[in-house]
């Protein structure tokens, strides 16, 4: 298990600021990196822990420790990297690239498959996530869209969560890709499409 960061809230930070959402991304970095704030951290931490964890299992399906030990080894990193964050990218941007290849990276070091997609459901279903775009309209059941996208490749998956859940632009995920944005749209359009297909084989309307 990777070193824990220490998380403390925004109010122990400043009791003027009632809520981190009145501190921008830009303030909490430039007050972590210039005294080390712990609360600035923490309100970053806070705002992305949901994407965070979308993120990683956007790579993989894995038991709940894994899910956390992955989450700590990103917490970690942004941690110490932070402070050298240049703003030429967006913070999200640098973020969620940061959280993919940290899952990867750890993918990579175990070396074999997490077969546990059942568990992964059970703990940790996504909120208000949407249809790929041409049913994202309609009453869906989020258990069985889960299981559809872990049968898509990995980076399908990606592809469909970042967009159509995170929200990110194309340029902003080309820019997590290295990979042109004519190139994503194509490959995002037929991951939708992959997707679409497999839910109405499934009756899913």
């Amino acid at each position: 298990m990777p070193e824990q960061v220490k998380i403390v809230t925004v109010e122990m930070y400043d009791p003027e600021i009632k809520t981190e959402e009145k501190l921008s991304d830009e303030l909490c970095i430039l007050k972590f990196s210039e005294n080390k704030d712990e609360a600035a951290f923490s309100c970053l931490v806070n705002r992305y822990s949901s994407s965070i964890r979308r993120i990683i299992f956007s790579v993989f399906r894995g038991p709940i420790e894994d899910i956390e030990d992955v989450e700590q080894e990103i917490l970690l990193a942004l941690y110490r990297g932070l402070p050298k964050f240049s703003f030429k990218s967006n913070f999200k941007t640098y973020l969620f690239r940061l959280c993919r290849n940290k899952a990867i990276d750890f993918i990579r070091r175990r070396k074999r498959q997490l077969n546990m997609e059942e568990n992964l459901i059970k703990h940790h279903k996504i909120s208000n996530l949407e249809t790929p775009e041409t049913l994202h309209t309609r009453k869906v059941d989020k258990d069985n869209i889960m299981k559809i996208l872990f049968e898509l490749k990995e980076k399908e998956r990606s592809l469909i969560i970042m967009k159509d859940v995170e929200n990110l632009s194309i340029a902003e995920i080309a820019e997590i890709f290295h990979r042109p944005s004519g190139t994503i749209k194509s490959r995002l359009h037929r991951a939708r499409l992959k997707a679409a297909e497999k839910m109405i084989a499934r009756g899913i309307r």
